[in-house]
């Protein structure tokens, strides 16, 4: 009986560890902060990564349904979340990051996220998934240390109100970064990898940059310290930070029964 409990208890730690483990190759380690939007009440944005980065609904942006679950819908006046500075919400020079966000919305009015310019005063060096309203496509905008900015520019209209998945990679390791529109790279452009992004002490912003502010829905916003893979977007994409952060939670719990089944 013993042995038929164990074949059973490995039987379906099997199978759910390969039901998850295309979710789960999306590490707990290169997320930075997450929020997802589920709360839906009161004013506060919780990081789901547990690094603390929690942000403060300013002016009234208004709790929704979403792309998964619950959201965020921005009036495009003056709605924005602000997330205190943090030291590794920035990415030292050679390191790499990216961005993720799902949005559906008629403007994308400065920015979905960034940290370093969500006022008139700039600070350098800053990362914006950026457009200032004139256009209804989006940009990953960096600007260095020294001033100098590299632009990769998307060529699909987001601001359509229909859904799309945003993706912003910055790969130090080869100085590239681009954006993906639903899962395909529309754009890649050289940067400057000897230039920290987002190392300053200015907040981190979604929806707001300078005096310009996102119409829409934003839901599922994630920060990474990788270069994000194609098959890592179409994860998230698919999944939903959700979805990958029960996935990489399920990882560890089976990791953990595996080697209490070995012991017996």
């Amino acid at each position: 009986m013993k042995k038929i409990t164990v074949f059973s208890v490995v039987f379906v730690a099997l199978f759910m560890f390969l039901s998850q483990v295309s979710l789960a190759k999306v590490k707990s380690e290169s997320m930075v902060a997450v929020w997802l939007f589920d709360e839906g009440k009161e004013n506060v944005v919780a990081d789901s990564t547990g690094n603390g980065h929690d942000g403060k609904i300013e002016k009234g942006a208004k709790w929704v349904n979403g792309r998964f679950g619950k959201a965020l819908e921005f009036d495009g006046t003056d709605d924005w979340v602000s997330i205190p500075h943090a030291k590794n919400l920035g990415f030292a020079a050679g390191k790499s990051f990216s961005i993720t966000v799902h949005f559906k919305g008629s403007k994308v009015g400065g920015s979905l996220f960034g940290k370093g310019y969500e006022d008139k005063s700039q600070a350098l060096p800053w990362y914006l998934l950026w457009n200032d309203g004139s256009s209804p496509k989006v940009t990953l905008f960096l600007r260095d240390e020294a001033g100098a900015s590299f632009r990769a520019d998307g060529n699909t209209a987001i601001a359509d109100d229909k859904w799309h998945f945003i993706a912003a990679v910055a790969d130090a390791s080869k100085g590239k970064s681009s954006i993906w529109i639903d899962g395909k790279r529309e754009a890649e452009a050289d940067f400057n990898k000897n230039s920290g992004y987002g190392t300053n002490d200015g907040v981190a912003a979604i929806g707001r940059h300078y005096d310009r502010y996102t119409k829409g829905i934003i839901d599922d916003v994630g920060l990474f310290s990788v270069a994000l893979t194609a098959d890592d977007i179409k994860t998230i994409m698919d999944a939903g930070l959700g979805g990958v952060l029960t996935a990489v939670s399920t990882r560890n719990k089976l990791a953990i029964t595996w080697g209490e089944i070995r012991k017996r």
